[in-house]
């Protein structure tokens, strides 16, 4: 009987000790840092992906500016209630150009920007930790290389506001995918400033630490 109890017990304590385990390692109810890579590319009309004039999804802009990006990211949350939580993003990055006014009247030319973004995330957590789905909201310093001529090149702040979802695929992986809109300017210190707008979609992973 004795035996009986004792085993009872460890297997108890090995379930709860796996569980335990199991939700540090989860996204939003376990560790609070995370780190990550995501890249994608930003549009102003879906044919610059296809490299001919399909404006069927487009921004009502008249100029070209497809930028390719490469982004490093920190999260770390800093609130957690039931299915809700707040996380802060840091996102350094390296981005490639290729602008021209449209329609076009001059070659491309290539560029590159070079920043940072700070955000926060809006998370609503989901089937058990498997998925959560976020709005985020970010702004930071970058240098531009080269922008159409209605924007000044150098110093902007690069706006972002993107809905995102996490999805679990093995221990502490997950996926990360964020289509949004991007908005580029300088706030007034450079004329001109009339900004570039893009449609944004990026891919990419978050590792949990």
């Amino acid at each position: 009987m004795k035996k009986k109890v004792l085993l009872m017990l460890i297997s108890l304590n090995a379930f709860f000790t796996i569980n335990a385990a199991i939700a540090q390692d989860t996204l939003f109810n376990g560790r609070k840092n995370k780190i990550g890579f995501i890249a994608g590319n930003g549009i102003q009309y879906i044919g610059q992906l296809l490299s001919n004039d399909n404006h069927n999804i487009a921004l009502n802009t008249d100029y070209y500016y497809q930028v390719t990006f490469y982004q490093l990211q920190y999260y770390h949350a800093i609130s957690r209630k039931k299915n809700f939580g707040i996380d802060i993003l840091v996102q350094p990055q390296y981005n490639t150009t290729k602008f021209r006014i449209y329609p076009p009247s001059i070659d491309f030319v290539e560029g590159y920007e070079a920043g940072v973004n700070f955000g926060f995330l809006f998370r609503k957590n989901v089937s058990n930790n498997l998925l959560s789905f976020y709005l985020l909201i970010s702004s930071g310093p970058h240098y531009v290389s080269g922008v159409p001529h209605r924007q000044s090149a150098g110093f902007v702040f690069s706006n972002n506001l993107d809905a995102g979802l996490n999805l679990r695929l093995y221990k502490k992986w997950y996926l990360d995918v964020r289509p949004g809109i991007r908005h580029m300017s300088n706030a007034g210190l450079r004329i001109p400033n009339a900004g570039v707008n893009n449609m944004v979609l990026n891919e990419g992973f978050l590792f949990l630490l």
